[in-house]
């Protein structure tokens, strides 16, 4: 029975060791940053935007932050910070919600950074979309700031697998990129043939007439995600900008009849935004040069670095504001070039 009692207490001690050793090369390797800056023990980090942002956001020095789905992904951060005369993170989430958006911007505000702007990418996914749930799902404990994000971080052997062991191999092959990846860029064939050989044209439906249920969903998320930013941080210059998807992109929402209430959607969503002094908007849908020219995309939305590049000088020189003067007239000029556009042209 000693014997026993001897042997379950040790192998207890044993255990508890081993965990404690794991933990501890978790904390010092640190792979998504949970605990402060980048090891210098890595020249390499993998990154994972659901693993890695709430670690950047939280840790990172920065006065400016932009959020938004992958139509981020391109942007030149020290053109940010050099046009915008700022010091940005990016943290993008691939199909974000708007529940993703304001999930990010809580760990952001709750850091020690005196955020003087967010730069957010609005789009039609995030408005129509989920409110109370992101795209993917996230690794909520990682966005918290308790003794449970601790442990299920310091005892994670999935993160210890994909991210310290893909640092540390990254680090032995001499790679280098740091955990914010600010000159990464999203990679593809861009050109019009690639791009139209990735689209499938649907069958045109009837055109819907009835924009309340969208707008609902409109309202919804502003109500539950954007808004109560908003109202939080009065001290905060909210930028909204609208990107500038290819005219495939219209065409898909023509041939399922939900253009018009979509833009219906979108000038509701604009005006209601503009009730707030601290919420400035950007409008790039109407685009023509640039949305018509098929050479810019790798698919019916995603753009080159070329046009992230315009849209970061086109904010810092004023170029596509938006206004309450001229919110209307903005979406209602995109509405008749799209229904203007002869998009079988397109397809012969």
């Amino acid at each position: 029975m000693k014997k026993s009692m001897l042997w379950t207490l040790s192998f207890v001690i044993s255990a508890v060791l081993c965990l404690a050793a794991f933990a501890a090369v978790m904390y010092v390797t640190d792979p998504l940053l949970q605990y402060g800056t980048e090891s210098k023990l890595f020249s390499y980090y993998e990154y994972g935007e659901m693993y890695s942002n709430p670690g950047i956001a939280e840790h990172y020095e920065y006065d400016a932050v932009m959020v938004g789905t992958l139509m981020i992904e391109n942007t030149d951060v020290d053109e940010c910070d050099e046009l915008f005369g700022c010091n940005m993170v990016r943290l993008p989430y691939s199909g974000g919600t708007t529940y993703n958006m304001k999930t990010i911007l809580d760990v952001c505000f709750r850091s020690d950074n005196n955020i003087k702007n967010v730069y957010w990418e609005l789009d039609e996914f995030q408005l129509l979309g989920s409110s109370t749930e992101p795209r993917y799902p996230l690794p909520e404990y990682l966005y918290r700031d308790d003794c449970v994000k601790d442990a299920s971080y310091l005892l994670n052997i999935d993160i210890f697998y994909h991210y310290t062991m893909n640092n540390l191999l990254g680090t032995l092959k001499g790679q280098q990129q740091n955990a914010e990846r600010r000159g990464e860029t999203l990679f593809g064939v861009f050109g019009k043939e690639a791009m139209l050989s990735t689209y499938q044209r649907s069958e045109k439906q009837k055109q819907q007439t009835d924009a309340s249920k969208l707008i609902e969903k409109v309202d919804e998320n502003l109500d539950v995600n954007i808004i109560p930013l908003i109202e939080a941080n009065p001290g905060t210059k909210f930028t909204f900008f609208f990107v500038p998807f290819s005219v495939l992109y219209w065409d898909k929402e023509v041939q399922n009849g939900t253009f018009d209430i979509t833009m219906d959607a979108v000038k509701h969503a604009i005006n209601r935004l503009l009730e707030y002094e601290n919420v400035t908007i950007f409008f790039y849908h109407n685009e023509t040069e640039i949305i018509t020219n098929l050479d810019n995309y790798k698919d019916y939305s995603h753009y080159s670095k070329e046009i992230n590049s315009w849209m970061t000088q086109s904010m810092a020189e004023g170029h596509g504001l938006v206004t309450k003067e001229n919110a209307d007239e903005v979406v209602e000029s995109m509405r008749e070039f799209v229904h203007a556009y002869d998009f079988e042209a397109l397809f012969k």
